[in-house]
């Protein structure tokens, strides 16, 4: 009996050796409960209510220079202005209107024209429309741009982008035009030309002369927006080219 009891505890702490070695196998064993994954649905951004694909960030333009894009925008009415690029002075600012108004979406295109600067200079476009409700600024698109000192044909020094001018204006610029001929025209908001000036520069190209020319108008009561236009006729074909369009306000 006396050795009956080393083996009773053997058989004990056997038992118990087991029932723990299982309990851990059974802790350790991998848990086959199925895993799930989410997947987020997809997200898609709305598309901005202009985008421009002329200029592009970095470019150097020639003025005038040309901006292009698209827009939704309330009447399809979009602002265009060139400012230095820290925004201290405004070459030009003017509106066009898009092809269809918001809910739509149109293509639109404008032309600006200002003097250009001596030298290469850092400058910005802005685009963007105005808030029916207090005229604020809305839909902005900065495009930072270097404007290039390079004279285009035809400048008009006078009436400068955005000036208002009373009958008679006096136009006065510069110009490397075939045979030194040119045409500077007035017109109003409607595009309705309104006076007419065939003038010579002093030089004919390819030196490079001025000009002045004298224009008298007429205009209802209110003023409006309108144009200064000078440019030259084909010598090929009698086509309007080297346009430089100049808005203004027009006074009465």
């Amino acid at each position: 009996m006396r050795r009956a009891k080393p083996l009773a505890a053997m058989f004990v702490i056997s038992v118990g050796s087991v029932m723990f070695l299982s309990a851990c196998k059974e802790a350790e064993a991998p848990s086959h409960e199925p895993t799930v994954t989410i997947t987020p649905a997809p997200t898609t951004s709305a598309q901005e209510a202009i985008t421009v694909d002329e200029p592009q960030p970095g470019d150097e333009v020639i003025v005038p220079l040309t901006v292009k894009g698209t827009a939704g925008v309330f009447e399809g009415t979009v602002i265009v202005a060139v400012e230095r690029a820290d925004g201290t002075r405004t070459f030009c600012k003017t509106f066009t209107t898009a092809g269809e108004a918001a809910p739509g979406r149109g293509s639109f295109e404008s032309q600006i024209a200002f003097p250009p600067p001596s030298e290469a200079l850092d400058a910005r476009v802005r685009v963007y429309s105005e808030s029916p409700k207090d005229g604020s600024v809305q839909d902005l698109v900065t495009i930072p741009i270097v404007v290039s000192p390079d004279q285009p044909d035809i400048v008009v020094a006078s009436p400068l982008c955005g000036d208002e001018v009373t009958s008679p204006i006096t136009v006065t610029g510069t110009a490397s035009v075939f045979e030194a001929a040119l045409v500077v025209v007035v017109k109003d908001a409607s595009g309705q030309e309104l006076a007419r000036a065939n003038v010579l520069a002093s030089e004919g190209a390819p030196a490079r002369g001025t000009f002045s020319a004298d224009l008298t108008f007429s205009l209802p009561d209110a003023p409006q927006n309108g144009t200064i236009e000078a440019f030259s006729d084909s010598p090929r074909d009698g086509s309007v080219i080297n346009l430089f369009s100049v808005p203004v306000t027009l006074a009465p």
